[in-house]
């Protein structure tokens, strides 16, 4: 399940039916589940009591940014990875543990200055969280975040275990937009004969909003001789990440609404701006506030009168955030076009500034759905294909919020189908 902050507290944006019928089923393909996994269970590890291996996931956190950027880890519910931050150099990865019943989100923070001990920002006397120490997503001033990072924010969101047995995650811009990011969906490596045969493709968005990393247009990394398995977020030539090919890097140097920039250029000359705005250059770096995280207006949070999807419409800023990264969710009725849903079990990685171009994942389902139940490599999806609706809900590449069950549904028939 997925949350968004709005003046200080959780917003829910998706809600899951909970039918007896449902989680009976649930409850025995678990108990088979650890029948035959019970012999392959790791020992406990000593600092982390009342916890099996068997019940964690890993969480890898990668930055491929040019600059250190520090990273921000809330848990709103499950077993947490210890701490809410660390730093991260330009080219390294953190290798986590979370439950596989986490729910959080993971961010980056920018332009960091901490004291020795990270309570506090170094540029304040060190004292202990008063003032920002980044930024962008500063949480208190301290390394290790108690709360949710500042606006504006690029959010990685979780949710491992649902009540339906699936995972929920997004990329979120409601919060404003800092840094480009990938979510990468471990499941090839989980050994979970139920997920891992999963084409990669269908799993792992990317969001780049920055004209300095945006690839050109025709990017392709499966014919450039590409072969590194990070850059290419897991996958391959036979089942290749869709990248947007319209948005051009003017496109994405000029996407935010001039007067949602958390930096506005200065002025040329007397306070005065020429119109459009568009035509005074802007910083490569240029964080943008969502219209609801600068205006905190029912309109554009979708609160109060507007706390429905008939109501809330998509504000200038989310039409051009979804321009930029189709697959992220840009408002909180978004849905249907940025909510990823598969059987749950699997770990995930965070990519901070990905290499290529935004995806188009789950705008081109239908040839999703055909490489899904198609071909040699998976055949234990073509024991699905009389039902490849059921079997499509299972995987969830395109969610509807208003029968999450029939998600639920698919994912019991394709278990009890023997997959």
């Amino acid at each position: 399940m997925a949350f968004r902050v709005v003046a200080g507290c959780f917003r829910r944006r998706a809600f899951y039916s909970r039918s007896f019928v449902i989680t009976s089923l649930s409850i025995l393909v678990f108990i088979t589940c650890l029948a035959e996994g019970a012999q392959n269970a790791l020992p406990l590890r000593s600092h982390r009591t009342g916890r099996r291996e068997a019940d964690t996931v890993p969480l890898q956190i990668t930055n491929n940014c040019p600059e250190i950027i520090y990273p921000g880890i809330i848990t709103q519910s499950g077993f947490a990875p210890g701490f809410g931050g660390f730093q991260l150099m330009p080219g390294a990865q953190e290798s986590l543990t979370i439950g596989s019943d986490w729910q959080g989100r993971v961010w980056g923070r920018t332009n960091c200055s901490f004291n020795a001990d990270g309570t506090g920002p170094a540029n304040n006397g060190g004292n202990n969280g008063g003032g920002q120490a980044c930024a962008t997503g500063d949480c208190n001033g301290v390394l290790n975040c108690m709360v949710t990072g500042n606006t504006p924010v690029t959010l990685a969101e979780f949710t491992l275990a649902s009540s339906t047995g699936q995972t929920f995650y997004d990329i979120s811009l409601v919060d404003g937009y800092n840094l480009p990011i990938a979510i990468v969906s471990l499941h090839a490596e989980s050994g979970i004969a139920d997920i891992e045969n999963i084409p990669s493709n269908l799993t792992n968005p990317i969001c780049i909003g920055t004209a300095g990393l945006l690839a050109a247009q025709g990017w392709d990394p499966y014919t450039s001789g590409a072969t590194d398995y990070a850059a290419l977020l897991g996958t391959n030539s036979s089942f290749p990440l869709p990248f947007d090919q319209q948005v051009t890097v003017n496109d994405v140097s000029s996407w935010c609404p001039w007067d949602l920039q958390l930096d506005p250029p200065t002025s040329p000359q007397d306070g005065v701006y020429s119109y459009p705005d568009n035509s005074i250059q802007r910083p490569i770096f240029d964080p943008c506030y969502s219209a609801c995280a600068k205006w905190s207006q029912p309109g554009d949070c979708c609160t109060g009168e507007y706390n429905s999807p008939g109501a809330c419409k998509p504000s200038a800023y989310s039409r051009d955030a979804k321009k930029i990264c189709p697959d992220a969710y840009s408002y909180a009725f978004d849905d249907q076009t940025s909510t990823f849903i598969i059987p749950s079990g699997g770990g995930f990685g965070v990519v901070f500034c990905p290499e290529g171009r935004s995806t188009t994942i789950l705008s081109t389902t239908t040839p999703a759905e055909a490489q899904l139940l198609s071909g040699s490599e998976y055949k234990a999806y073509r024991k699905a294909t009389v039902q490849k609706n059921v079997a499509f809900q299972a995987v969830n590449i395109s969610y509807k919020r208003k029968w999450p069950h029939l998600a639920a549904a698919g994912l019991i028939f394709v278990i009890l189908t023997g997959l």
